[in-house]
Formats: structure tokens, C-alpha cells, sequence
């Protein structure tokens, strides 16, 4: 339970934003102001002009498939970024860290890992208590930093090895071809006669 002075952080992701936008109808307005709404990559654009949410935030990479179905967030990027109703701005844009649209469309991804590191520190900054915050600073943030770059290196190594494996398919691919193709040369044979 969150209680009466309790806040809310709801993370969406893709068709996760366009669930969260349906669910918010049947919000009344109360309880709306309790909610914080973080989406990355969303179907749905969620914006403070629309719901009384007490914060939203759209965060979209620049090179996001998703982008091209998103109407309101097409919209904000060809205005120059400026977008939403409250005193923040409720649609962000990140330049792709990986260059691949489908990659960059991933939730756990190096172009959303870093706005997601972000929220979490605004998060502790904001709602933990000062015994909280040495905890985090003890143990959590360590091992939090630490992992950050893990996301951008599996994506590297991943792709690399996939690249490899390719590689040494084709490889194979050809010596069966080659070794198929000249099994029947040898019954053409001919010898050469003096």
C-alpha cells in the first residue's frame, strides 16, 4: 500500500505506454496526481495535457522505429522538441547509442539504460530517506554503475558473435557447394592420350 501522501513511479515501455494510457481513463483525478509516469520508446505518447498525472515523461531515441507511429511524438520533433502541458518538458528525445533501430527500440538497451540510470537517481535524490542514501551509496550505486555498461558491451559482443557465426556458416556453405560440385568431375575425367 502506498498510503495517503504515497507516490506512485510507473514505468512503461512500448505497448506498455499505450496500456498505461488506457488504465489512466479509469483514473479519477486524485489519483492521477499521485502518479509519476516514465515511458520509454512508448505506442502512446502520456502527457500531463491529457491526464493530471503529477509527472510524465516520454523518452524516445531518435532512431526508435516506433517513432513512426507515434503521431504526437513526430509532432514534437519536428517543433523542436517543445512538447506537453506542465512546467517540464514531457517528451525527450536521446541520440541512438547503438545506431541500429531495433536495437534501439529494446527497453534494457545503451540508448534508454542511460535516461533509466537518470530516473533512478532522481528517484533516490528525491524519495529515499539520508539513512537510504548511504545505504545506496554503500552498496547500491557501486554495483548500479558497474552494470551500466554491461547493456552497450553484450550488444557488441552479441553482434560479433553473431558476425562470426555467420562468417563461419557461409564458410561452410561454400566447401559443400565446392565439394558437391566437383564430386561428379571425377566420373568426366578424361585422360590425355600421346
Amino acid at each position: 500500500k502506498v498510503g495517503k501522501s504515497g507516490r506512485v513511479i510507473h514505468i512503461a515501455h512500448s505497448q506498455g505506454s499505450v496500456i498505461t494510457w488506457l488504465a489512466a481513463k479509469r483514473l479519477t483525478a486524485e489519483e492521477c496526481r499521485r502518479i509519476e509516469i516514465i515511458s520509454f520508446g512508448g505506442a502512446a505518447t502520456i502527457c500531463t495535457s491529457e491526464f493530471p498525472f503529477s509527472r510524465c515523461i516520454n523518452y524516445y531515441g531518435v532512431n526508435d522505429p516506433i517513432l513512426n507511429v507515434v503521431p504526437s511524438a513526430v509532432k514534437a520533433l519536428k517543433s523542436g522538441f517543445s512538447f506537453g502541458g506542465g512546467l517540464e518538458q514531457e517528451i525527450i528525445f536521446l541520440a541512438s547509442r547503438t545506431g541500429d533501430p531495433m536495437t534501439d527500440h529494446g527497453f534494457l538497451n545503451p540508448t534508454y539504460l542511460e535516461a533509466l540510470l537518470w530516473e533512478g537517481q532522481r528517484y533516490q535524490s528525491l524519495y529515499l530517506s539520508p539513512l537510504g542514501k548511504m545505504v545506496d551509496g554503500a552498496f547500491v550505486a557501486p554495483l548500479a554503475s558497474s552494470m551500466a555498461w554491461f547493456p552497450n558491451f553484450a550488444y557488441h559482443v552479441t553482434r560479433r558473435l553473431f558476425v562470426a557465426i555467420l562468417r563461419i556458416l557461409m564458410l561452410l556453405r561454400d566447401f559443400i557447394r565446392n565439394v558437391f560440385s566437383h564430386r561428379g568431375e571425377k566420373d568426366r575425367y578424361e585422360p590425355i592420350t600421346l
